[in-house]
């Protein structure tokens, strides 16, 4: 009786409830996918790029091995812009900055796990996106952009000096043939005393772009950029999720690189603690985010990939159970968006007199610098704040016009740019120079308050007709890789079956125009933001 009586116990007891838990499961599971959940993400797809990088994520519902998975993709947008469009630029913060910047939660976590090595400056020392693109005017020899344009590059390539000459930050040798961006830093008290004491004998004593004589100074490279960079994608997209499980990455680089600029781009990721699972070609992911794999009616596809620095054009195959093999590419890698921007910033200098401003503006931030030096030599105060610093605060004018400098006028050239491609046909912009009357050679200001009393706003204009004629040469020689392309892989124009537009100078109007009529095409893929599909592409492909 007893035995019989446990056995009973036993049978209407947990064995009973079972396959009700079980249904309440399975229903659970149904609601949740009903809801759209997929499970979490462990993995993203990057695109670090020349002027802009985006960071995408894929659900795990579909994952497979190579094609493009079917889950939902998601483009992290950085809650300062409400875009997922990041700007590549990072600013170095001086230290009586520091002291008013707070970390979130989520991005001491982050700091915490992230090894950013001796010498570096820590994360919370820097500003990356959005807000560092904010301090180019105003901090142009702490605020590094185009950086991917020199990674992995000897200081004496084509392309490190011709970036120089469109600066004011200092690209130096890094101590081994490779080019490195010069910043002027104090490191905050979390680096360690050795390496500061190692970045304080550094001295900007040679360069006359530099902000003080004798500034304590950072020398990173390209790579150490980037993975700032990729740093601010990751905590954007921890906070964005509200976990910190993805920590790998498939990543895209031009299909043009070098094996010494692909294994910079990968240092890059490793310094920010990302682990890289895939390298796919970009022209691959744009070709994935359209999908086009998976139509039997397109066999061959060009990918226009017109960036910020660079200009890559690529022909693909895609075979049978849509396999995607590139079967060339040509480019231009010393024209980009960048190139454009270049161009008017020229034209504003030649025709509108702006070296007259330039100049005159240099001259007295130079006298302000050197009468600055003295009194830190005097004070022995190695924690005053460096000029940039002083004319920011003690000038509020400029917080919304900035003083002519040549970074102001190549950020002023990009918004003009911008302007007249939305369909403006003339566009103004405006910033601060010394007045016409005064003679630099006796009355130069040499104080901050003296400066911001005698500048005087300028508005300097462009006309659509006057952009294409200051970048006429860039539209011709915008042509001539798809020219070469087709020719050296012997295929014609009409054999090209989709033609993917790549990169933020695709939005262009003038460059759509040349490359449709160049191809002869009715129409090109844009339906997909030109600044997403590589990274959207990426994160198609889940491992």
């Amino acid at each position: 009786m007893t035995s019989k009586h446990a056995d009973d116990t036993k049978s209407g007891g947990i064995d009973a409830l079972l396959p009700t838990i079980a249904c309440i499961i399975i229903l659970t599971f149904v609601i949740m996918a009903r809801l759209g959940f997929r499970g979490r993400a462990t993995v993203a797809g990057i695109d670090l790029g020349t002027t802009n990088s985006v960071i995408c994520v894929q659900s795990q519902s579909s994952s497979i091995s190579g094609s493009g998975g079917g889950g939902e993709i998601v483009c992290i947008p950085d809650p300062m812009t409400n875009s997922p469009i990041v700007p590549s630029v990072v600013s170095f913060l001086d230290e009586h900055r520091r002291r008013s910047y707070r970390l979130t939660k989520t991005e001491k976590e982050y700091h915490a796990s992230w090894k950013y090595g001796a010498g570096r400056p820590h994360p919370v020392d820097v500003i990356v996106g959005q807000g560092a693109k904010l301090r180019i005017d105003g901090h142009p020899h702490q605020t590094i952009y185009h950086a991917k344009r020199i990674i992995g590059r000897d200081v004496d390539h084509n392309s490190v000096v011709s970036l120089q000459d469109e600066i004011d930050f200092t690209i130096v040798d890094d101590g081994t043939g490779l080019a490195a961006f010069h910043i002027p830093y104090h490191l905050s008290p979390t680096a360690d005393a050795t390496a500061a004491a190692a970045a304080a004998a550094t001295t900007a004593t040679t360069t006359a772009k530099s902000v003080t004589a004798t500034t304590p100074a950072a020398i990173l490279s390209p790579s150490e950029i980037g993975s700032y960079i990729i740093h601010h994608l990751m905590t954007l997209t921890h906070s964005y999720l509200g976990h910190a499980n993805i920590r790998s990455a498939v990543i895209a680089i031009p299909a043009k690189f070098e094996p010494s600029q692909r294994d910079a781009t990968i240092r890059a990721y490793e310094m920010a603690g990302i682990r890289v699972v895939r390298i796919l070609e970009e022209p691959t992911a744009a070709a994935l985010a359209y999908g086009l794999h998976k139509r039997d009616d397109v066999q061959y596809v060009m990918v226009y990939d017109f960036g910020g620095g660079t200009l890559d054009v690529s022909i693909l195959y895609i075979g049978e159970g849509g396999y995607i093999d590139v079967l060339g590419s040509d480019g231009d890698e010393r024209l980009g968006g960048a190139d454009f921007d270049a161009s008017v910033a020229r034209w504003l200098l030649e025709e509108r007199h702006g070296w007259e401003y330039v100049e005159g503006v240099a001259a007295s931030v130079s006298t302000i610098v050197d009468g600055v030096s003295r009194n830190r030599e005097e004070e022995e105060d190695e924690k005053t704040m460096n000029v940039e610093d002083m004319i920011e605060e003690s000038c509020p004018k400029l917080k919304e016009t900035p003083l002519c400098t040549i970074s102001s006028l190549h950020t002023l050239a990009e918004r003009m740019k911008i302007s007249l491609s939305e369909g403006n046909a003339v566009v103004h912009g405006e910033c601060y120079r010394l007045p016409p009357s005064m003679d630099l050679s006796k009355n130069l200001p040499s104080t901050v308050r003296a400066l911001c009393d005698s500048i005087v706003k300028v508005k300097l204009t462009l006309t659509l007709e006057e952009y294409d004629r200051a970048v006429q040469t860039l539209y011709d020689r915008s042509l001539l890789p798809i020219r070469r392309l087709l020719r050296d892989l012997g295929l014609r124009k009409d054999e090209i079956d989709e033609v993917v537009m790549v990169g933020g100078t695709t939005r262009m109007p003038q460059i759509r125009e040349l490359v449709r009529i160049e191809l002869e095409k009715d129409k090109l893929n844009t339906h997909i933001d030109p600044d997403l599909t590589v990274a959207y592409g990426a994160a198609s492909v889940i491992d």
